[in-house]
């Protein structure tokens, strides 16, 4: 009997002859197609080369406009809103869906951009969804709090993750998933576990013990792509199939510097065009960048070099968002 998790039985795989979450000899989870996850030897590698692009960080600065928003939650108005790095505020059919809330500094990273609203503003919530166990991505004290503002709000995330979220004495209810799940909630929104090409670790000993993914959240009117951390896969070409019709992707374009160390784990501007094309999705809402200095490159790197991109390619199906408007649909 495997002490690691395939999948939840009491879920529904929505994936023909899927039977679970694949694990490697050391009892891990693995991706669809080769590791993310570095060597401590590639990571010593990356920190001791020269960073061509280290004058740029002097005095840098985010190019992403942050707009304060009171009572961000009192409005039931499909749509979302951006928090900033891969945080978003959900709102569909009624129902707010929070997703990877990173409301301060991570460690000793510091947040370059505001959280656009004060953190006990954020009551109300639904449901919050976490979709892996990444410091950037789930935070201790963030979630005490959320949690703390909202103890019925369900929390939606990957398997092996409640252990993580009961250490930090979390009571809320939580549902885990393995990948092609869909969660059983008492809503009009559906909400399905899809793969990411990523990896986990908190400490030094649990790389891949918890699983790490991406979420669909699909109403009656609009399909949400939200794809957490990841690189270039052949997931995506598959969820666009499973999908069709997605109206946004959430992508990440940012911590992609140097790309032979970053690429395997996150999309870079130039990938995250070839996934939105894989997907198929109508619209590229570019997100993790410019708030938390995770890669080589400056803060404002990303949105540029996807705004020069698009030029080249003459794209207009990307929503450049500022922090805290509420974009509806």
């Amino acid at each position: 009997m495997n002490l690691i998790p395939t999948h939840n039985p009491l879920l529904p795989f929505i994936k023909d002859n899927w039977q679970g979450n694949l694990l490697n000899e050391k009892q891990q989870y693995i991706n669809l197609d080769g590791p993310s996850e570095r060597t401590f030897k590639e990571l010593f590698k990356w920190q001791v080369e020269k960073n061509q692009l280290k004058p740029l960080k002097k005095q840098q600065q985010p190019n992403v406009d942050v707009v304060q928003s009171r009572f961000i939650t009192q409005n039931r108005d499909n749509g979302f809103v951006w928090l900033g790095h891969a945080s978003y505020l959900f709102t569909l059919e009624g129902k707010h869906f929070l997703i990877d809330p990173v409301l301060y500094n991570v460690g000793p990273l510091k947040r370059f951009t505001a959280l656009p609203c004060e953190v006990a503003e954020l009551k109300h919530i639904d449901y919050i969804l976490l979709s892996h166990n990444h410091r950037d991505h789930a935070d201790k004290k963030s979630m005490q709090q959320i949690c703390a503002l909202n103890p019925s709000a369900i929390i939606l995330t990957g398997l092996n993750i409640s252990s993580l979220l009961r250490s930090w004495k979390i009571t809320n209810p939580i549902i885990e998933a393995g990948w092609y799940q869909q969660y059983r909630l008492d809503t009009d929104v559906q909400v399905t576990y899809l793969p990411a090409k990523h990896w986990s670790r908190r400490g030094l000993t649990d790389i891949n013990n918890m699983l790490w993914g991406s979420f669909m959240l699909q109403s009656k009117t609009r399909t949400i792509y939200f794809g957490a951390d990841s690189g270039l896969g052949k997931h995506f070409e598959e969820i666009g199939r499973m999908f069709p019709g997605i109206d946004y992707a959430m992508l990440g374009i940012g911590a992609y510097k140097p790309e032979w160390f970053m690429g395997t784990a996150h999309t870079s501007p130039a990938d995250a065009l070839i996934a939105l094309q894989q997907i198929g999705a109508k619209n590229l809402v570019p997100m993790h960048f410019g708030t938390f200095d995770l890669g080589d490159e400056p803060l404002f790197y990303p949105k540029q070099e996807l705004i020069q991109l698009q030029g080249q390619q003459n794209i207009n199906a990307v929503l450049h968002l500022s922090i805290g408007p509420k974009h509806l649909f």
